[in-house]
């Protein structure tokens, strides 16, 4: 990692600095608010949701319970919310605010390129530096994908910088109204070269941020442990009538497959990204022993699994990481077992889901493989995920 406090001396962070955030759910409120309330900034949130905004606005704080090696309860509050018919306020906070950060789902970063650009060109104070968007969102491409958005909407190249980051905390709503709980021992990854501007100082003065020249590696390193690691207690739990994560890993030949495939993605890690072994152990013994395991958390095998046509996706958890392993000649079967167990999942309330369903019905399970995960008939991982569903009937 690049030392941010040599490349961008620590800005000193005024108390009424403020940073829009895209999105008031959990990771928007759990994760990037309670660390920027931490360091003395003041979280903006725009939110489509009314009922939610509207709820914030009544309260006066909510508190973020962080479970882990070490448990503490966080207070957030201060913060502003707007919705989007608030055009004028949205405009005045974009031309005021250090930098911005989306979390709002890859479907949705439209509807935030049409809310900055209507922010930026009826700001009746203009903003004086480039406006600084940080992804983070579990979504391939994301930063293109706004930034195309945006040039669209009638932004300029020179006006925004789309900066790609990676955030690999678990957070999920608490049970008591507004209250979340989250994984503790965050580091939240900010791509440096991406980055416009001189005021990089002021992510190196928050609480957990941190520049990097290499976040495709950060990056790859989530999607194909954790991401793929969950998927597959979540599609393997499905199948053995599991509700939560934890309760599928505490299943021998569950837990025996994940491991195979966190191994098999280590060492296609450190091939293909010169990731550090010891790191890479080190990580991968948390995932097993930590946060899978983590009964605070009570990740749900029906939040893991949903969407799954767009998680069987070519650049995705699993078919990304299959596409990778051959490159380097590396078994694709361990994840291959899980690509034929996420064949299966159906939830009424997951229209993806029943899609898939429909599919495999209609033109048969190889539909998937060609269409949606792009593997050739003739290439090895195709039978063995084919042989994998044909087990799992």
């Amino acid at each position: 990692m690049w030392n941010c406090r040599i490349l961008f001396p620590v800005a000193v962070i005024k108390m009424k600095d403020s940073v829009v955030i895209f999105g008031a759910g959990a990771v928007g409120r759990g994760f990037i608010a309670r660390l920027l309330s931490a360091s003395g900034l003041t979280p903006v949130f725009v939110e489509t949701n009314a009922q939610l905004a509207q709820r914030l606005k009544e309260a006066d704080g909510y508190i973020v319970h962080v479970t882990g090696a070490e448990k503490k309860e966080c207070n957030v509050s201060g913060y502003k919310v707007f919705t989007p018919e608030q055009g004028e306020e949205i405009s005045k906070a974009l031309a005021k605010c250090l930098f911005t950060a989306t979390a709002v789902g890859g479907r949705n970063l439209e509807t935030v390129a049409r809310i900055v650009a209507a922010g930026l060109s009826g700001a009746s104070e203009r903003r004086s530096r480039p406006l600084n968007i940080l992804l983070c969102e579990n979504w391939p491409d994301a930063e293109k994908v706004l930034a195309g958005a945006l040039l669209a909407a009638g932004c300029t190249e020179e006006n925004f910088a789309c900066v790609r980051c990676s955030v690999e905390r678990m957070v999920r709503g608490a049970e008591n109204g507004l209250d979340l709980i989250a994984e503790g021992g965050q580091t939240f990854y900010v791509d440096r070269r991406t980055w416009k501007g001189e005021q990089g100082g002021v992510v190196c003065g928050v609480e957990g941020f941190t520049f990097t020249d290499k976040i495709e590696a950060i990056y790859a390193r989530k999607l194909y442990t954790s991401n793929a690691g969950g998927a597959a207690l979540a599609y393997f739990g499905y199948l053995s009538d599991c509700h939560f994560l934890y309760e599928a890993l505490e299943i021998s030949e569950i837990r025996k497959n994940l491991t195979e495939l966190l191994n098999v993605a280590k060492q296609c890690l450190i091939e293909s990204f010169g990731l550090d072994e010891a790191g890479l152990e080190r990580h991968l013994d948390e995932l097993l022993n930590r946060r899978f395991p983590n009964r605070d958390l009570a990740d749900t095998v029906q939040r893991v699994a949903r969407n799954p046509l767009r998680k069987l996706g070519s650049k995705e958890r699993l078919a990304g990481l299959v596409h990778l392993l051959r490159n380097h000649a590396l078994s694709t079967e361990s994840v291959s077992c899980v690509i034929g167990a996420a064949l299966h999942y159906r939830d009424p309330a997951d229209a993806e889901s029943l899609e898939l369903g429909r599919i495999i019905a209609q033109q048969g399970a190889g539909a998937i493989m060609e269409d949606v995960c792009d593997f050739k008939r003739q290439e090895t991982c195709f039978e063995e995920c084919l042989e994998f569903y044909d087990y799992f009937l």
